[in-house]
């Protein structure tokens, strides 16, 4: 048990380190809520909080310990921050059970396990909250008087432990099994029903002393007494037989299994986040010039000259990176294929290099902006960020292709990137300074702002602004080839002292 709970702190304290956010569905008859959370080691964690809104639930935070309650007019559920257990109240009964994983704490909420959470809100609805895994979203369904029902309990002991075979009707949709204690078994099946009377009064066996058997709205919980320890358990639900069937295990080292499965883990999650792929992505191209300069440069020629320097200078410094171009030659690229193309080779960064250029020319505005993905927060921000955008006119059916990013969608896209944007700032605030000091431009900083290009990439994503096309002085020296090297060595700088900064950071945690 000491080795268990050192797992389960193990993995609570690494969640953020490596949680990816995630934004799962909650589809209701024609409305749909969305539920914040994030993926886990596998399992997609969702916030109890926007759970109980998207069901239209009050909630209650006890302040002092973090505990959350949820109601409804049928019953209860108490949550505990980094616990097991779930409190249930329905009607005059009150019931403690536990869940194989724990309720996670993050950003002053509580998150739970989404494959779990149908099976507990459920028991205070009179509807049935699923969740499908596949598609990754909760659906709201009238409960099912048909549901199967649970025709015998039988126990066979077998010589590394034993078999407990429940047979019913037809099998049921969802099941949720948890050891406590080595000698009790709480085992959920639903939807299904059961003889309670009859269940409570099934004679012991070699594996068990007794059977305590609840009905729910629409689920049966069966708590066995079981004659001796065990220490690990596996359900399976056997089609042919109508059978679920729970083996238990007392002679398997899960000691070693799980220290080896925690190593296999970490080591695989430390992988996954070294800086091995950095995906460079020059603006514009093809049909698509991008700005025009006062002396006829255009954009879309700039950037690509700057990326291929960018390509060749992290080649030689990082020869143990992999450097991948969203185009290395003149060719029009959707904005939404760009980030997909990072995300297939495994991207570990996503620079997007731009000019800039001001409404009229020539103009005295001059310098260097780097930004990264959220709402705009200034106009000059959101001009520029709409300047970017427009090349989407170039892309057929544009307008329905990016009719989704509206202000609303963009603020839950925004969601969705929150892990990466301390990284996102990080990168952004070092490019900003060694592209202004290497080629001496002037530092106008560091903003945010909702350029589509960023969106879909699935790691941390900046855009520079290089200079302004609409200077004179300026355009000359993007157009020059010195001006292109410097501004590539600049942006060597800062990705290679990032990567130092960012792989210190991970093995240090």
């Amino acid at each position: 048990m000491r080795l268990k709970a050192a797992i389960f702190v193990l993995l609570i304290s690494w969640a953020p380190l490596f949680a990816q956010p995630k934004v799962v569905a909650l589809k209701n008859g024609s409305s749909t809520a969305y539920i914040g959370g994030f993926v886990d080691l596998n399992h997609v964690y969702v916030s109890v909080d926007d759970i109980a809104q998207g069901l239209g639930l009050q909630t209650f935070v006890l302040q002092s310990t973090g505990k959350l309650s949820v109601y409804s007019r049928y019953g209860s559920l108490l949550f505990t921050p980094n616990n097991n257990f779930i409190m249930v109240s329905v009607g005059t009964e009150t019931k403690m059970y536990q869940l194989p994983l724990p309720v996670l704490s993050a950003d002053g909420k509580l998150y739970m396990p989404a494959e779990y959470a149908g099976l507990y809100f459920s028991r205070i609805l009179r509807e049935v909250l699923t969740y499908d895994e596949k598609k990754t979203e909760f659906s709201i369904s009238q409960i099912d008087t048909s549901s199967p029902e649970i025709v015998d309990v039988r126990g066979t002991e077998k010589a590394n432990g034993a078999v407990i075979e429940i047979s019913m009707q037809s099998l049921p949709r969802a099941y949720a099994a948890t050891i406590a204690q080595g000698n009790m078994l709480y085992l959920t099946l639903m939807p299904a029903v059961a003889n309670i009377r009859r269940m409570n009064s099934l004679p012991p066996t070699g594996v068990y002393s007794n059977i305590i058997a609840i009905q729910n709205p629409n689920s049966v919980q069966l708590s066995f007494k079981l004659k001796q320890n065990y220490i690990s358990s596996q359900v399976m639900m056997d089609s042919t037989s109508n059978s679920v069937i729970v083996s238990l295990y007392s002679q398997v080292d899960v000691k070693k299994i799980l220290s080896d499965e925690i190593k296999k883990k970490l080591e695989k999650e430390k992988n996954n986040w070294k800086l091995g792929v950095i995906v460079i992505d020059p603006g514009h191209g093809g049909k698509d010039p991008g700005a025009i300069g006062v002396l006829g440069t255009e954009e879309k020629n700039v950037t690509l000259a700057i990326a291929k320097d960018l390509k060749k200078d992290l080649n030689r410094i990082l020869p143990d990176v992999k450097v991948v171009l969203t185009r290395d030659k003149d060719v029009f690229v959707p904005l939404d294929e760009r980030g997909e193309i990072a995300n297939k080779v495994g991207g570990k960064l996503f620079i997007s290099i731009h000019c800039n250029s001001m409404p009229t020319k020539p103009n005295p505005s001059h310098g260097v902006e780097t930004y990264f993905l959220r709402p705009g927060k200034t106009n000059e921000a959101i001009r520029i960020a709409a300047q970017e955008n427009a090349a989407i006119k170039y892309e057929n059916d544009y307008e329905k292709k990016y009719k989704s990013y509206d202000a609303d969608n963009m603020i839950l896209t925004t969601m969705a990137h929150s892990a990466y944007v301390k990284y996102s700032e990080q990168l952004a605030e070092l490019i900003e300074k060694d592209v202004s000091r290497v080629a001496n431009l002037a530092d106008n900083g560091v903003s945010q702002a909702g350029f589509y290009v960023l969106i879909g990439a699935s790691m941390p994503a900046v855009l520079v602004e290089t200079g302004y096309l609409s200077n004179i002085r300026e355009e000359r020296f993007l157009r020059s080839r010195i001006g292109q090297q410097e501004i590539a060595r600049g942006l060597t700088d800062a990705i290679v002292q990032y990567r130092a900064e960012y792989e210190k950071n991970f093995a240090e945690n």
